[in-house]
């Protein structure tokens, strides 16, 4: 697994800064130009990093990294457009069911066909790139920099700035890590050691050292390591020789160095023959259901963080680290494993405002991405399982049985199905909710939970707190 450090450039003088900040211009241009080149399609990836190597001075490797940089863009730039217009093409298909309705008022069917032809202008602009084989326009800059120019609201040396502000480098074991963007250690003190653009007589770059904070965060009140200790991770790895990848990075006056490298293989001591903790993911933090390795329940627990819906995005990765602590913590303590839901959310959607907050506020991508990374480093095992029908599985089959709400039943069925457990529709469920029993028993699972969610709504509503409160009634089991 990979893991990317922030490090930042300290104790720079005014050469120095005048140095990189030239390097970044050269390499920032050749990525454009490479761009460009490879757009046109007339030059051959070889012969292209030779001619930038030739036009902006810059050693082979370094104008392989330029033409890679370039390259990666725009084959991003193609998966996002596949993206686009799947995503396009299903929120048209769900306005077009909408307007199906004849109970919509005018109104709102306005509203809706006005909606219908934004989206499928959108659709029809993705399909024509895709259809001749372009990619939309890239401002190299950001956009939100370009408009900002266009308005006056920046000046052009700020908008250069925001063009040519990062220089890449690719690792190379054969080279003991990187060679133009080198790590080095002297007398206890960390340097990076740069390869500039500047050529000696006998046509080697000249190097320049400049000091590297490598970030360790030390508590004041123990001295101990606060997270992690990605200093003494990263020194590791350079003892082993291994390569490890360097891009800086300038901003706000500060140049920083994002250092990626690989963690070493942790042996697995935590498994789920002792048991598994299910989790369910939500906005506000995890539920947390353990069973033993029979599928049988133990206990449940949620760990709340409301803040996270609010909170600043550096307070929110802090938050999102401390709820990966505290479940490693209790996946130690009893020695078990952990599964969670293999979630991927598109936005093939049309909903309301206040849903359309909700969502893009659920970092889920990052909770789930910490909790994984740091299962791996500390040796746990963690497995990723469908998420389909969890939450509807776990308040319908386990909420009123155990006593938990609906978040801790569906981290229950996730817990089962990562040991492959199946999850049958009870009997009364059955008896009570279908007409035609035959039918319904030659469906396979996921029909058969979809059958019973829907007559089950038609009678009580969405919300699950209904079901809970009115389930005796309706089964005919009151008291």
């Amino acid at each position: 697994m990979k893991i990317t450090m922030r490090a930042i450039l300290i104790n720079l003088n005014d050469k120095q800064k005048s140095i990189i900040d030239n390097m970044m211009l050269v390499f920032c241009t050749a990525i454009r130009y490479s761009f460009n080149r490879l757009i046109e399609g007339n030059i051959k990836k070889d012969e292209l990093e030779k001619i930038v190597a030739h036009k902006y001075n810059l050693n082979i490797r370094q104008a392989k990294d330029a033409v890679e940089s370039a390259r990666q863009t725009i084959i991003s730039q193609r998966e996002l457009l596949k993206e686009n217009k799947d995503n396009y093409k299903k929120k048209v298909k769900v306005i077009e069911k909408q307007l199906k309705n004849d109970k919509l008022s005018q109104r709102k069917r306005n509203a809706l066909k006005s909606k219908l032809d934004k989206r499928k202008r959108r659709l029809a602009y993705f399909q024509k790139h895709i259809d001749n084989k372009t990619i939309p326009p890239v401002t190299f800059g950001t956009k939100k920099m370009f408009i900002r120019r266009c308005k006056g609201l920046i000046t052009n040396e700020e908008w250069k700035n925001c063009r040519n502000n990062r220089f890449y480098s690719r690792g190379d074991k054969t080279k003991k890590g990187n060679p133009n963007l080198r790590v080095i250690i002297k007398n206890g003190m960390s340097y990076l050691e740069i390869s500039t653009l500047e050529k000696t007589k006998s046509n080697r770059a000249i190097k320049i050292q400049v000091p590297i904070y490598l970030p360790e965060k030390l508590s004041k009140k123990t001295g101990k390591i606060n997270g992690n200790n990605y200093r003494e991770m990263f020194l590791n790895h350079l003892q082993s020789g291994e390569a490890y990848q360097v891009e800086l990075i300038k901003r706000n006056g500060k140049y920083y160095a994002h250092i990626t490298f690989e963690l070493p293989i942790i042996e697995t001591l935590y498994t789920g023959h002792n048991g598994i903790i299910g989790i369910d993911t939500n906005p506000h933090g995890f539920a947390l259901t353990m069973i033993d390795n029979k599928g049988n329940y133990k206990w449940h627990t949620y760990l709340k963080q409301g803040e996270l819906q609010y909170a600043r995005s550096n307070r929110r990765e802090n938050l999102c680290g401390e709820l990966a602590k505290q479940v490693i913590l209790l996946a130690k303590t009893y020695g078990c494993g952990i599964a969670i839901e293999d979630l991927k959310f598109k936005n093939d959607k049309d909903v309301n405002s206040k849903f359309a907050r909700i969502k893009h506020q659920f970092i889920y991508s990052k909770l789930l991405k910490m909790l994984e990374s740091a299962c791996i480093r500390e040796g746990i095992e963690i497995i990723k399982v469908k998420p389909q029908f969890t939450s509807k599985i776990g308040l319908y089959k386990y909420c009123h049985q155990y006593g938990i709400v609906v978040h801790n039943g569906a981290g229950m069925v996730i817990a089962r199905r990562s040991y492959g457990f199946k999850e049958r529709v009870p009997k009364i469920l059955v008896d009570k909710f279908i007409d035609d029993k035959e039918k319904f028993n030659k469906y396979n699972e996921w029909k058969k939970w979809t059958v019973i969610n829907k007559n089950i709504k038609r009678k009580v509503g969405v919300k699950p707190d209904l079901w809970l409160i009115n389930r005796k009634k309706l089964l005919g089991i009151a008291s």
